[in-house]
């Protein structure tokens, strides 16, 4: 009993390590965010914060990130709900308020000082500030931020930038509002605001004019903006023309494509009334790799051991030991299992069952075998490759494929000019023709070997005793491995019934005793004892706003 505090302290560290931080967040939204700036005579300001957040699940409070700017800095920092005050932890610029709940809306508000936060010239002070920027990992649905003067100020300028820009308006008393509405995560916004230089006495004046360094900048942002505004109605018009064209091009493009299979397809359609079994035009796993799956489960590799009984390369002398007779094989694939199965879980010249249990049973042999396994599997690819079986169209696949790319380039044109609609479009239609540019229709003769498989699947599950013996010896084997592989369970009512009734014709000249559910058995056991996996996941974030200075929301 005393191993249990320790047994469960290492479950919990695993739990954390193996399982990604994000899965643990807070679930929350930051539905409003209102801020009242009061600037003082002695240059401090008094900061009051009103955060509503909307929680879904458990929470333990809010966070605020406050960076100041180089030469100010924050002081008495404190939160409230409803004029009750809750404990704060600070941890550098991060400050943590708790306030524990399930599935609430709340609203918390936020009290701090910035202390040497303005500055004095000539001709007015100067209140410069970001109340967050891209290191922000929160979106705020709705974000207004006031600035009060410490008296009616008769000549106030402002500006701002970013998500600010254009969102500031007088008030009567020389405040400023600033409305910004949706505020994006990773967003800039700063506030400038010039009040009467008179408002700010016992604040050292410094030489120069501010409002003149105020006009440019502002001047400046409305060129930059005018400018913004052409190129936006340039794209949008360009946008326009090209992203429809694009897609009805993508569209053309795509009923040709499923056309052409569709024909192709109806053309290699075998003579139904016919049963045959399809000549041999690649061995019965890379039969089964294109026909079926490109994924070769445990019932492909024991049909594949068939194959080697049948071509004569491995004798079967019972149910559970078979002995190798020729290594000189057709297919580099088959080489490999002959390797695997009779080298390294064998003797060199015999095989059996529980050789091959005994040697999976062993961890240090699971590298050994997923290797060879995963080689046997790329060289029955291989072989299927070298059939030429999918049409290249290499021109018209570089041709939609830089048509994407250049849509995707347009998607990064029509984001930065804020045409939102045009790059969601574009970057859907450029994904479309990405997708098209490995565009590799089967051929015509893909299509005939397709068809005359599944015709025989089709046939053999209703298949009359006097068609079967009508079979050569050869074609029951291979009518027989290909069924036995294309089953992805060996044991269900379909194979048993079509192992008890030909398996033993089929087999008759070479002394087998072949059981599809006890070979298809073993080898799903061996490949499920030598899975492994694994996973990883890396973050990283940065920014930072005017002066240094910036922050965000979260909650924990």
């Amino acid at each position: 009993m005393f191993r249990t505090k320790p047994m469960m302290i290492v479950i919990m560290l695993l739990v954390f390590a193996l399982f990604p931080v994000q899965a643990l967040a807070v679930d929350y939204s930051i539905s409003d965010v209102d801020i009242n700036a009061q600037v003082n005579a002695d240059g401090t300001v008094d900061v009051t914060e009103s955060h509503t957040y909307e929680f879904e699940g458990d929470f333990n409070g809010i966070t605020r990130e406050i960076v100041p700017k180089d030469g100010t800095s924050i002081q008495k920092f404190s939160g409230f709900e409803n004029g009750k005050e809750l404990n704060v932890e600070r941890d550098g610029h991060l400050y943590k308020v708790f306030r524990e709940g399930d599935d609430e809306t709340v609203t918390i508000e936020l009290r701090y000082e910035i202390q040497d936060a303005v500055e004095k010239f000539e001709d007015g002070a100067e209140f410069y500030w970001p109340f967050f920027d891209e290191r922000n990992e929160s979106d705020y649905e709705q974000m207004t931020i006031t600035l009060f003067p410490p008296a009616p100020s008769e000549n106030t300028d402002f500006t701002g930038y970013d998500e600010a820009y254009g969102a500031g308006s007088l008030q009567t008393d020389g405040a400023v509002r600033f409305e910004m509405g949706q505020v994006p995560e990773g967003s800039n916004g700063d506030i400038r605001v010039v009040f009467d230089a008179a408002l700010f006495p016992a604040l050292p004046q410094q030489d120069g004019s501010i409002r003149e360094k105020l006009a440019e900048e502002k001047e400046l942002l409305e060129e930059e903006a005018a400018v913004f505004a052409a190129r936006q109605d340039t794209g949008a018009s360009i946008g326009n023309g090209l992203i429809p064209a694009a897609g009805a091009l993508l569209l053309a493009l795509t009923a040709w494509g499923w056309n052409r299979a569709r024909k192709a397809k109806q053309q290699a359609k075998p003579d139904a009334e016919t049963f045959f079994v399809p000549k041999q035009k690649m061995s019965i796993p890379a039969t089964l790799y294109f026909t079926k799956s490109s994924i070769l489960t445990p019932a492909v590799t024991a049909a594949a051991l068939m194959e080697l009984v049948r071509k004569q390369n491995v004798e079967q002398l019972s149910e559970e030991q078979f002995r190798l007779i020729d290594r000189n094989t057709e297919f580099a694939h088959e080489a490999t299992l002959i390797d695997l199965l009779f080298d390294k879980v064998g003797d060199s010249e015999y095989f059996s069952i529980k050789n091959l249990e005994e040697y999976t049973k062993n961890e240090l042999n699971h590298s050994s075998y997923n290797e060879s396994i995963t080689a046997w599997q790329q060289e029955v690819a291989e072989e299927v490759k070298q059939h030429d079986l999918y049409s290249k169209h290499k021109g018209l696949r570089w041709t939609v494929g830089i048509i994407g790319l250049a849509l995707f380039a347009a998607a990064v044109v029509f984001g930065i000019l804020d045409l939102l609609p045009l790059m969601f479009f574009s970057l859907l239609i450029g994904i479309g023709f990405v997708a098209f540019c490995f565009y590799s229709p089967i051929t015509y003769d893909g299509h005939v070997i397709r068809a005359e498989w599944k015709q025989l699947r089709t046939a053999m599950e209703q298949l009359d005793q006097s068609q079967w013996k009508q079979l050569t010896q050869d074609e029951k084997m291979r009518a027989y491995a290909y069924i036995l592989g294309a089953d992805e369970k060996s044991a269900n009512q379909k194979t048993q019934s079509f192992t008890n009734a030909y398996s033993e014709t089929a087999f008759a000249d070479f002394g087998l005793f072949y059981n599809p559910v006890l070979l298809t058995g073993v080898f799903f056991a061996a490949t499920s004892s030598t899975s492994t996996s694994a996973s990883s996941t890396v973050s990283a974030t940065g920014g930072g706003g005017v002066g240094g200075g910036g922050g965000g929301s979260g909650a924990f």
